[in-house]
């Protein structure tokens, strides 16, 4: 067995529902993780997020239009390209479904990649689904590791804070599960 093959046992790339919400030093100390699976925390808080964004990107594009009227055309046509996301993400929401992600999974933490700026002072709540017969849970992560890989996109090592027992076996069944089915489809081939 390589080094890769004992490493993915523990540890492995899945898809899963799975939301996050990055939080600075400060505002971790203020908010506390809910110890339930709050879905209102996560969807308020994103809704709240961009509705500020739009308003702080309006305000931009109508000072560029003063003096770069096409380029401020071009600013409210990309405008107009997010709100259509945000409707689509809004639908999600309403539905309350959480998206599905790719995600790096172990019993310790996660690993995430997202187009965000992070520090390792910041701390992330998490909030996923293994699977629709199990409960939503939701935790707070301590960011490890921020990896640079291009652009805006950043790679983030997250350590659970808290995580219970159950939760924990619940990761390592998932994942072997998941280790079950890949060996099947690979003895297919």
């Amino acid at each position: 067995m390589t080094e890769e093959d004992k490493r993915e046992f523990v540890r492995m790339d899945v898809q899963i529902p799975f939301l996050y919400r990055i939080l600075s030093a400060e505002d971790a100390q203020k908010i506390n993780c809910p110890n339930f699976p709050d879905y209102t925390y996560f969807t308020d808080y994103i809704a709240g997020e961009l509705v500020a964004l739009d308003q702080s990107i309006s305000k931009a594009v109508d000072r560029v239009s003063e003096s770069s009227p096409d380029i401020a055309e071009v600013l409210r046509l990309l405008e107009q390209k997010v709100e259509i996301n945000r409707e689509r993400i809004d639908a999600v929401y309403q539905n309350e479904e959480v998206p599905l992600r790719w995600v790096n999974l172990s019993a310790t933490g996660v690993g995430i990649t997202a187009n965000i700026d992070a520090k390792q002072t910041d701390k992330v709540d998490i909030l996923y689904r293994l699977d629709n017969s199990m409960p939503i849970v939701l935790l707070r992560c301590e960011v490890i590791q921020v990896t640079h890989i291009g652009g805006t996109r950043n790679k983030l090592s997250l350590k659970f804070e808290k995580i219970s027992e159950k939760n924990k076996r619940d990761i390592v069944m998932f994942l072997q599960e998941k280790q079950i089915e890949k060996a099947r489809r690979k003895k297919a081939n």
